[in-house]
């Protein structure tokens, strides 16, 4: 018996050895969900599971474990506010009033042009100027747009021929240095690009770039032939140090400004007869570059811009899957209203709204793996931003 009791006390320390081990211990905590909730909830267990989980060392590792950072919701401009609405559930869920901001009536008229690497841009048109929002810092910056671009919404009814629709994006001045988050450095160091076009479709798109280490805007860059169509309200999206903006009024025609290169040119894409604006979204393709995705539900298509040795660029039809299946709604069901209200770079998903006759269905659809999940919220119009950061304050409750 006591060699039998010797054996069990000798395993019963060897297994507990591996979690004496620090290293160790923390190898597997770095293996924990970044959702919200996961690191403050293994922080409770013991002072030794948070004396892990709370340490600056500990943190930075996590996140350059996990590299993208979850979902955590998306912002919409209503009313007067900047609201957040999480589309986590408890209890990673995030309450509204905790990133939702309140843009003073001083600032009216302004437009919401996205998330990118921790920052909502917010494009003021009065003055006119950009203010950059950290919602998990709560910070704000405020950027100064340059001479040049006159912004005023691309809904005004009473433009004329030479005042400039304006749109911008920020992004992480960091790139894609080896070990570097998004997210984690706050911005710290940040761009700002800012375009700018005509309507009427006679002068040319204008683009300027900023950079916070410097302090100054670059010289103004244009494209080579007048612009057609005019910047939307859409967000941009980056594909490698690349924004691409949607065109407005313009059949074949993308707004492509290279931050490397500081060139901006119009890109032409396919044309879709018969298909929405809100059922297009620009993203980034399989294998990198450019793509565009388009839903004709329950069809779902996705485009990749090709570029030859010789520069000859085309567009190719990369993927196309029946939606109905990948989003699992109940057979039989017959759909209407579909649109594509929200792309996120960092997670490479779409957020898509299906309506029926008696219900809203909506849903992110994971374009690598082609999963989906159906959202605890429901989103109608083609004007929500997803918000990609890393957040652990603690357990969120509604």
């Amino acid at each position: 018996m006591s060699d039998e009791g010797g054996v069990t006390a000798a395993a019963a320390a060897a297994a507990a050895a591996p979690l004496d081990n620090d290293d160790l211990f923390e190898e597997i905590l770095l293996r924990f969900s970044p959702l919200p909730s996961s690191l403050p909830r293994a922080s409770v267990v013991s002072k030794r599971w948070k004396g892990f989980a709370t340490a600056p060392s500990f943190h930075r590792r996590f996140l350059a474990h996990h590299r993208n950072p979850p979902i955590l919701g998306v912002f919409e401009k209503l009313g007067g506010k900047l609201v957040f609405t999480s589309v986590l559930d408890p209890p990673d869920r995030i309450p509204r009033g905790r990133f939702t901001l309140r843009v003073g009536d001083e600032f009216n008229p302004w437009n919401l042009l996205g998330c990118r690497h921790g920052h909502v841009p917010i494009l003021i048109q009065r003055f006119p100027l950009m203010i950059l929002f950290d919602p998990i810092s709560a910070d704000c910056r405020v950027v100064a747009i340059p001479p040049g671009f006159n912004p005023r919404p691309s809904f005004a009814p009473d433009f004329g021929m030479d005042e400039c629709i304006v749109s911008g994006a920020v992004l992480c001045g960091a790139g894609h240095r080896e070990g570097h988050v998004h997210g984690d450095c706050h911005m710290s160091p940040f761009k700002v690009a800012v375009v700018g076009t005509f309507c009427g479709g006679q002068h040319p798109a204008i683009a300027s770039l900023y950079s916070s280490e410097t302090g100054i805007w670059e010289d103004r860059v244009s494209t080579a032939e007048p612009c057609a169509g005019i910047v939307s309200c859409l967000a941009s999206t980056l594909v490698g140090n690349v924004l691409y903006w949607w065109l407005d009024e313009c059949e074949d025609g993308i707004l492509e400004f290279d931050l490397d290169m500081q060139t901006l040119a119009v890109v032409e894409r396919p044309t879709f007869a018969g298909i929405r604006s809100s059922c297009l979204r620009i993203i980034r393709a399989e294998g990198g570059g450019v793509g565009i995705a388009v839903l004709s539900y329950p069809s779902f298509q996705m485009w990749g811009r090709k570029v030859s040795s010789d520069g000859v660029a085309t567009w190719i039809l990369q993927k196309t899957v029946n939606m109905h299946e990948i989003i699992g709604l109940p057979s039989g069901i017959e759909t209407r209203d579909e649109a594509i209200v929200g792309y996120s770079e960092e997670a490479d998903a779409l957020f898509i709204s299906v309506s029926s006759n008696s219900e809203h269905y909506s849903f992110i659809v994971q374009l690598e793996s082609m999963q989906s999940r159906r959202l605890n919220r429901t989103l109608l119009a083609n004007s929500y931003h997803p918000f990609a950061n890393f957040y652990t304050p603690g357990t969120a409750e509604e």
